[in-house]
């Protein structure tokens, strides 16, 4: 009879901690690709918003006009 019960919860093969081997993990990378491309999103739409902002047109100087 063979005591496999005791070990059941233990993989033989793992080489450390998941942190540490989360690179090779595809569920990682899915991950880091969602979280990039949320970023550019992000940062390309000026902040999410729905209605860009307005830039106040500045008129020109009178002393430089004359």
């Amino acid at each position: 009879m063979s005591n496999h019960s005791a070990h059941s919860g233990e993989h033989s093969n793992d080489l450390g901690p998941y942190w540490k081997r989360a690179h090779r993990d595809w569920r990682f990378w899915v991950g880091a690709l969602f979280m990039s491309v949320a970023l550019i999103v992000y940062v390309m739409s000026d902040d999410l918003a729905l209605v860009p902002r307005v830039q106040p047109s500045q008129a020109p100087p009178a002393a430089l006009s004359q």
